[in-house]
């Protein structure tokens, strides 16, 4: 498979000045991105290597530096690069963060658990959130992912640049109103717990965790609807020991899923 820059030695003699400029930017920006795939890290930087000495006259001194020193320890070169970048924000759409998905066996015991669990997203604004809601349902191997009222779903255009690639794993549903999720999950002896900074309410870590359950996370700047929170059967917060009462509601979720299904119940 080939990386998304490549070009050819006759192709690259062929671009004027600038051009050449370019094309080694795009490439170093390539080579971070399969920083973690030694084949193509390594195809770009012999890549980079033989064209460089192509350039129709010297080109800015801090690419050339950078050039002439990029080694082939990956952590010594990812080093190298983020602070030839230092200035440009990297997002993890721009890094191929990881290898090895799916090359584990998942313990049957926490399995079964997770396979117990649904998460509720009560009118979530951000795709981003959203996104990363894909992603620790994936990992965690979460029943089913609820979508209410204004949440993002899959088919928004930037859902993928935090979901990556899991949308297609989880199964999920569009419902437009929270109440009528739990009502139905209620019907199916669902216990339902609220992950929210609201009075009463008890710490995740406190909590013990009846299944099959769903576990409610609400908007990122009202929380939850007061009419969802009653539907709830339980409220739980995650303690904090800062100044902020509370963290990212995608983080949250997924600390409070993680602790569920891997921190058994009390």
């Amino acid at each position: 498979m080939k990386y998304r820059a490549e070009y050819s030695i006759e192709k690259f003699k062929n671009f004027s000045y600038d051009s050449q400029v370019k094309a080694l930017s795009k490439l170093l920006r390539e080579l971070e991105f399969y920083i973690s795939d030694a084949d193509k890290r390594g195809t770009i930087l012999t890549q980079i290597k033989k064209l460089y000495p192509l350039c129709r006259k010297p080109i800015p001194s801090k690419m050339e530096k950078l050039i002439l020193s990029l080694p082939e320890d990956p952590f010594r070169l990812l080093k190298l690069l983020a602070d030839y970048h230092k200035n440009t924000t990297i997002k993890d759409s721009q890094i191929l963060l990881h290898t090895g998905d799916g090359g584990h066996r998942p313990d049957p015991r926490f399995q079964a658990r997770s396979s117990e669990i649904k998460l509720i997203a009560d009118n979530l604004r951000s795709v981003f959130n959203v996104g990363s809601l894909f992603r620790s349902s994936e990992c965690l191997g979460i029943a089913e992912l609820i979508l209410c009222g204004i949440s993002p779903d899959p088919g928004h255009p930037n859902m993928e640049k935090t979901a990556l690639g899991t949308t297609e794993r989880v199964a999920w549903k569009h419902v437009d109103k929270s109440k009528d999720a739990i009502l139905q999950l209620k019907k199916e002896h669902y216990t339902i717990y609220a992950l929210e900074t609201a009075e009463p309410s008890s710490s995740v870590f406190e909590t013990r965790f009846d299944l099959p359950m769903a576990l409610v996370v609400g908007n990122e700047a009202l929380g939850i609807d007061p009419e969802i929170l009653n539907l709830c059967d339980h409220i739980v917060y995650l303690p904090v020991l800062g100044w902020k009462n509370s963290l990212n509601v995608s983080v949250a979720a997924a600390i409070t899923l993680y602790h569920i299904v891997f921190g058994g119940s009390k």
